[in-house]
């Protein structure tokens, strides 16, 4: 009986731990994530995304498989009242095409780089 609760209970961790992991949507698995982490807002990209366990590189590298450069703005409609939007647009470097996008307002809620950039990624990685 002692030797089977030793083999269940490291079985039932491991599974726990499998489904609290993160996860990548399945458009990206496989793909490299490009960020040039050259401002504040990058470098809080690039971290959350690696927390959402997302592959992210600082540079292009021949022959390293698929990968996706990662490109953000902000953009508001003209007029006055119109909210600011923070745009996340993931494209492949070789066809051009995107393959992972998001969009989050701009409020309170995401006034710091880090606080955008786990709003974003999360919208990404639902």
């Amino acid at each position: 009986m002692t030797v089977c609760r030793r083999a269940i209970v490291p079985t039932c961790i491991a599974l726990g731990l499998a489904c609290a992991a993160p996860r990548v949507p399945r458009a990206l698995r496989g793909y490299n994530i490009l960020v040039e982490e050259k401002d504040t807002q990058s470098v809080e990209l690039a971290r959350a995304m690696r927390e959402q366990g997302i592959k992210v590189r600082p540079r292009v590298r021949g022959g390293s498989g698929p990968t996706a450069a990662l490109i953000y703005f902000t953009f508001s409609d003209p007029g006055p009242g119109q909210p600011l939007w923070f745009h996340l647009r993931l494209a492949d470097t070789r066809s051009g095409e995107v393959v992972g996008a998001a969009t989050i307002p701009l409020d309170s809620l995401t006034a710091t780089p880090r606080a955008r950039a786990r709003a974003a990624v999360k919208a990404l990685a639902p």
